[in-house]
Parts: C-alpha cells; structure tokens; sequence
C-alpha cells in the first residue's frame, strides 16, 4: 500500500511540476517521500457540504486511516446532529449508527472502489487515472483538476483538488456536476501524521461506545418523527397508492407511484437497540446523500434518518434517480 501511494503522488507531483516550474522536481519528489514514507496511519479532520435541492448541508468529518487497509470515517451532520461512521477493517466494511445502537455490515471492496473526496487515497487514484488532467499554481498552491469515477453516481463528472504549495497536502476540494454546479465541498481542517490510536480502533463495538460516549448529549432522540415524502419525483411519477400501519415502533408507511419509472418507498420508524446489533451482509454499497450515508444497490437505496429507516425500490430509477429522490424529502408530512 505504501509504496503504490508514493508511485501514484511521485506521478501526480511530477505533472505539478511541469506545469508548474515553480520547484525543482528534485525538492518536490524528495519532500513528498519523506512524508509517505511516515504515512502508516493518519487523522484528519475537515468539514464537508453537500448541495442539493438549492439547500447545503454541512457535515463534521473526521478520517482516520492506519496500513495496511483500515479506515473509519465518522460524519456528524450539523443540522440533525446524527452521526454516522464507515468502518473497514479485517472483518470487512461497517456502517454504524450510534444513535440507534445498529451496525451494518457490506459486501463492498469500498473505499477504493469509487471516487471519495475525504479520502487522499482516493484523490491521488483520481489524479493518475485522468491523462488530461489540469494543474495551475495559484496564490502559492496547486489547483488540479481531474475527472472523478463515482461508481453509483453519473452525475458527478469532475473535482478540483486545491493542494497546500508547502506541505503537498490536499487543502480543498470540490466536486462538480455535468453541468459544472459545484455539488459537494470538502475543506481539510487538520492534518495528523502521528495520531495515538487506540489498540481497538477500528473495530465495530468500540467504535460503537467510543461514539455513543463522545456524542451522547448531541444525538438525536427522535421524539419529532413523521412520515415524509419526496418532492423531486421523476417527470410523471404520481402517487398511486398509499398504506400507512401501526408497529411496535410507531408506524411504517408504503407508497407506490406509478409512472415510466415506477417505484415504490418504504418507511419504518425504528427503535433503539440496547445492545449492539449487526445486520446481515448488504451487497452493495456505502454512499453519500444530503442527510449522510446511505446503502446502495443496483434496485434499491436505503437510509436512515431521525430514526426513520427508508428504502427506495425500483427495477427502473437508475442510481441518479433514486438519489434525487431520496434528496427531495420534506421533514413534515406534506405531499
């Protein structure tokens, strides 16, 4: 792992350089190598806005990784305050939701499946796939521009990655749409080469305590819970049937629309587990919508929020249907 991240940053710095000419490529390659080759494990802070809808929301993001291939990142969303962590460790890829004590487990090779902006990893495999990328120096940093390969995703087509001209560390970044609408944000805060994990880390149930514990007076409690609906459907989806029933829980609500592409929505109010439960295996994949983390599949999208789970079901919506969709909710119960 160390040495194909020092290959791909020595490649990406190369094409900086030449473009650049503002440091030798000698001073540049040497100073890089020395900080990869500390780069066993990091912690990283940044903040992240995701647009849709003309609304921002603004997530707290902390990324931690350590060799060979284990990563957890924990994202509180500033407006709900729900926080959410993608782990991956030896056992495979986690999502967990501390406020209803749950653990999700994926069949997933994520993170490096996909494009992530939070993830430098990730940002240096965008700079080496992309043979026309861009680099400009700017008020002393590199902006580089490059193409991004979001697996689920379409609609997001390019990134600019704004890299700090003295420690060669990713600043900014931010993603574009094929209309070039900025989409998401991510302005890195902190940077931590030398962080003292604890031996436990990254595993599930200590990440599990160690959140409840940290954001216990900041989760959610979901006494304001009530069904929604979505208010970017698909050109001529209408709402043909609607059921909602009473459970244990509070309610679960089944809408169907029909349509060219039809679809089906399921919401259920959730309860909190007393103790650490993990679901059975998903096939697919961890993706980010404006309310955080959802589960994406080739027929269905699923998330959780305000102690609601929702699940998006469709043989025909592709990945930026179900998105836009699931990005429209109201947080009242409003058709």
């Amino acid at each position: 792992m160390k040495k194909i991240l020092l290959i791909i940053l020595m490649i990406a710095i190369v094409f900086v350089v030449s473009a650049c000419g503002k440091k030798s490529q000698g001073d540049i390659v040497k100073s890089l190598g020395e900080k990869l080759e500390n780069i066993d494990k990091f912690d990283v802070n940044a903040v992240m806005e995701i647009k849709e809808m003309n609304k921002s929301y603004i997530f707290n993001v902390n990324i931690k990784y350590k060799k060979p291939d284990f990563y957890k990142v924990t994202l509180q969303n500033q407006d709900s305050n729900n926080v959410q962590i993608i782990l991956k460790n030896k056992e495979g890829v986690f999502v967990l939701t501390p406020a209803l004590n749950k653990s999700f487990k994926f069949q997933s090779d994520w993170p490096l499946n996909s494009s992530q902006p939070y993830l430098f990893q990730s940002l240096t495999k965008d700079l080496l796939n992309d043979k026309d990328i861009k680099i400009v120096k700017q008020n002393g940093d590199y902006v580089i521009e490059t193409k991004v390969n979001y697996r689920r995703s379409s609609d997001l087509t390019s990134q600019k990655i704004i890299i700090d001209g003295k420690s060669l560390y990713p600043k900014e970044v931010i993603v574009y749409d094929a209309q070039n609408e900025e989409k998401i944000k991510i302005l890195f805060e902190d940077v931590n080469l030398k962080p003292k994990f604890n031996e436990k880390e990254f595993e599930v149930e200590y990440s599990m305590t160690d959140a409840i514990d940290t954001y216990e007076a900041q989760l959610p409690t979901f006494d304001d819970r009530a069904i929604m609906y979505p208010t970017g459907l698909i050109d001529g989806a209408t709402l043909k049937q609607e059921v909602i029933k009473d459970i244990d829980a509070g309610k679960r609500a089944i809408m169907t629309f029909e349509g060219s592409a039809p679809f089906t929505i399921v919401e259920e109010y959730m309860t909190v587990d007393e103790e650490l439960k993990t679901s059975e295996v998903i096939y697919g994949d961890p993706v980010l919508i404006c309310t955080g983390i959802a589960f994406q599949t080739d027929t269905s999208l699923i998330w959780h929020d305000n102690g609601i789970e929702f699940l998006i079901i469709s043989e025909d919506l592709d990945s930026d249907q179900m998105y836009s969709v699931a990005n429209s909710f109201m947080p009242v119960a409003k058709k």
